[in-house]
């Protein structure tokens, strides 16, 4: 089920001034606290573990960068940054504020090489005023949608969860996903959906070169 011919934690930090500067193309994933964004994430990078993971909300207090090798040579590389879960009220704002500012160095500093934002989601849960002000936020940049821990809700359920969240697929360059880090479901699209990111980045950039 792992992703990376190779992979390794290439920065962590609670600075957004050390953040650094992509040299290759990103996935930000963003999601509310305990989605289940370290669990997928160690599953793409199987048989490694590089994402922390807890049965508590706020596991995870800055970014995390990983660099996956897709293929033989260095344009095939994707670096994964597992960001801060939102919407669990024991931050103080303070951190809150810290983190904001993360994300937007994350995204000045991700600009030439290609970001996409993957947004995790809980199907159980409907959409609150930290999904809405999310989606402000991002405003017009791509973001691919995935619903996880798709092992707990039955087929016959799944149509009114994409109802609850049609706003917010609607507004997405890509999925829904349905992805279960216990069941395995979903990863060959989200696979190939990495595959396919890195292979449009990389003929951006030649052709931005011409």
């Amino acid at each position: 089920m792992g992703l990376g011919v190779k992979s390794a934690v290439t920065f962590t930090t609670l600075q957004a001034e050390k953040v650094p500067v992509s040299d290759c193309p990103r996935w930000a994933v963003l999601g509310r606290s305990n989605v289940g964004k370290s669990s997928l994430l160690n599953s793409l990078v199987h048989p490694k573990k590089m994402f922390r993971t807890g049965g508590k909300p706020g596991v995870t207090t800055g970014l995390v960068g990983a660099k996956i090798q897709l293929g033989k040579s260095e344009e095939s590389n994707l670096e994964i940054v597992d960001l801060p879960g939102f919407g669990y009220a024991k931050y103080s704002k303070n951190i809150l504020s810290g983190w904001e500012e993360l994300i937007i160095s994350l995204r000045k500093k991700s600009e030439d090489r290609g970001l996409l934002w993957v947004w995790l989601a809980d199907p159980k849960r409907k959409p609150s005023e930290e999904e809405k002000s999310l989606i402000s936020w991002l405003n017009m940049s791509p973001f691919m949608f995935v619903f996880t821990k798709s092992d707990q809700i039955k087929a016959s359920k799944r149509k009114e969860c994409l109802k609850n969240w049609s706003e917010y697929i609607d507004r997405s360059t890509e999925g829904p996903y349905w992805v279960s880090s216990m069941k395995g479901e979903g990863f060959n699209e989200l696979q190939k959906s990495a595959r396919n990111y890195v292979r449009m980045c990389s003929e951006s950039e030649k052709d931005d070169k011409l």
